[in-house]
Parts: structure tokens; sequence; C-alpha cells
């Protein structure tokens, strides 16, 4: 009782307070740095944009300065996941912001839970993806070659409202990527990390629990996973129980702000759960605000001295 008193006391807050104080809505990039052992010279560097739940009609920040601040990250990739329109009547509308995303890039995305019970036109959206030399993958994996070294995105269907099918998937795997990465609408799916190999498994759907009182895990989240994992970095271990433990949560992520945070993958395969950039039926965020985030990939040996790592 005392947690709903606490949100309806902060959605209200909320609502009020920006009028009062003139707060803006701010898209927050999480730069995240993946130190990878033996990364080819030609993925030195590289850059990954992830974004999830647009929601268009209920995006939480204007869509030119998502635009803008995709453009700013000037990312090699653009990853999408899920969750597109927030309401059948917003389908085309949202196709048109993917449309813009996917444009200047290659842009590959999934189907979060949304797609399906708004019957979203999976060839319109396909098609959307390819004008930039992307693709849509539903339990599908693609490879990207940046000279003679690739990267290969693999793309999950959603665990709650579609069917997840991995072995589908990596039967589309060459095994050859120097670096995987598993794109996943929801963090329901973590139990697949061992399965699909990757180096690192991008998440959405949480929204970051939207409503965040100071300190402490979000009140109000999905029954599908613990409410430690509605954002953050986790790395998964067989051996240990849980399996999956928290190398960077919410508060620490939200205060670097967006300077870079290094982690290596040589551990075990790691996990990443955004706010995404859209709201739910509560149209409030609070200190959780929308996020993109940017994942570079460098390699294991050239750590610079004093670099701010996150560690188990």
């Amino acid at each position: 009782m005392i947690w709903v008193l606490v949100g309806m006391l902060m959605v209200i807050a909320a609502l009020v307070a920006p009028r009062l104080l003139g707060w803006r809505r701010r898209l927050v990039t999480t730069h995240l740095c993946l130190r990878v052992d033996e990364l080819p010279a030609p993925l030195h560097g590289l850059r990954l944009a992830f974004v999830s739940d647009l929601h268009y009609g209920l995006l939480y920040v204007r869509p030119e300065e998502l635009l803008a601040a995709v453009d700013r990250a000037e990312p090699d990739l653009l990853l999408l996941g899920g969750d597109y329109a927030a309401a059948s009547r917003h389908l085309g509308a949202a196709l048109e912001l993917i449309r813009a995303l996917a444009a200047s890039r290659p842009t590959f995305g999934i189907l979060g839970n949304t797609e399906h019970y708004f019957e979203f036109d999976r060839q319109a959206l396909a098609e959307a993806f390819a004008g930039g030399g992307g693709a849509l993958l539903v339990n599908q994996a693609r490879q990207v070659a940046f000279d003679d070294a690739a990267l290969e995105i693999i793309g999950l269907d959603d665990p709650e409202e579609g069917r997840i099918d991995v072995a589908a998937a990596l039967a589309g795997s060459r095994g050859d990527a120097a670096v995987r990465i598993a794109l996943v609408h929801s963090p329901a799916a973590w139990q697949e990390i061992r399965r699909l190999g990757a180096h690192l498994l991008l998440c959405g759907h949480t929204h970051g629990g939207q409503i965040r009182p100071p300190g402490l895990e979000a009140p109000l989240t999905h029954a599908s996973y613990p409410a430690r994992m509605a954002a953050g970095l986790f790395r998964y271990a067989a051996d240990r129980h849980p399996p999956l433990a928290r190398v960077a949560g919410h508060w620490w992520l939200l205060g670097r702000g967006e300077r870079p945070t290094t982690v290596a993958t040589a551990p075990g395969p790691l996990m990443y759960v955004s706010r995404g950039v859209g709201a739910g039926i509560v149209p409030v965020r609070i200190l959780c605000p929308p996020e993109l985030v940017l994942i570079e990939l460098l390699p294991a040996d050239d750590a610079a001295p004093g670099e701010s790592r996150a560690h188990d």
C-alpha cells in the first residue's frame, strides 16, 4: 500500500513540477565500451546505437531530438528493440520515424509485444529497415562485414506475444563472426543468453520502471522478471546463483551521465536492459530519463590508464 501511495505522489509531482519549474524531457546517452578479446582491427572503435520502445504517440522526446541524438552518436549500425507505436492509430507515424532513423545507416530491428497485438504490417516494417541496408530480424541472424571482419546481429521474436526460436536464429549464423550482438524485446528471455553465444544481449520493454524512488528499485515492473532487472548491465555465469549478476545498475549508470563505462566481455556474456525512449499507459518518467545506448567495441589489450570500469 505504501508503494502505491508513493507512486501516486510521484506521478502527481511529475505532472505538476515540469509546468511550474520549466523542466524539459532530456534524452540521456549511456556510453558503453566493450573490451573484446582478439577483436579484429576493422572492428576497433566500431559504434552501435541501441534504441528501444519508441511507443510513438507516447514518445518521451520529440522525434527530431531523437534523430539528432542518433546523428550525434555517429553509429556504424543502429539497432531498434521493438514496440514502435503506442496505439494502432500511430502505426503510420511510427513507420515514418523508423524510415527516418534507418535512412542514413544500416538499421536492424526486432518485434516487440505491441507489433504482435497491433498487427503491425511486417512487410512495411521490413521495407523500412531495408531502406538503409538493414533488416527486420525475427528469429534470424545477419552478418555485417567490415573489411575482412564480420559482426553478427541475432534478432529474436518477442518472448511474451511471439515465439522465440533460438535454433532457427542460429541456423542462419555462419559461426565465424568476431562479435555477436543479440536483440530481444524483453529481459524475460535472459535464460537464452548461453544458447545464443553472444557477447551482448540487448533488451528493452521495461522502460526502466519509469518511476524510480531515489536510490531504490522501480516499485512497478512487469511480472516476467525481477525488479532488479528493470534497467542496467548484467553478466551471466552458469555456476553462480542467481546466474545473472548485476554489473552496473540504474543509479550507477545514471550517475555516469554520458561518460563512457568500460566492461570486458571475457568473463562471460552480458545483457543490457535499456530504459527506452517512450512511455507506457502512465505517460510519466521520474528519475528514469529516456535513453540512447551507444556501444563502442574496443580490443581487450589496450585499456587506457584510469578508465572507468564496471565491476561484477
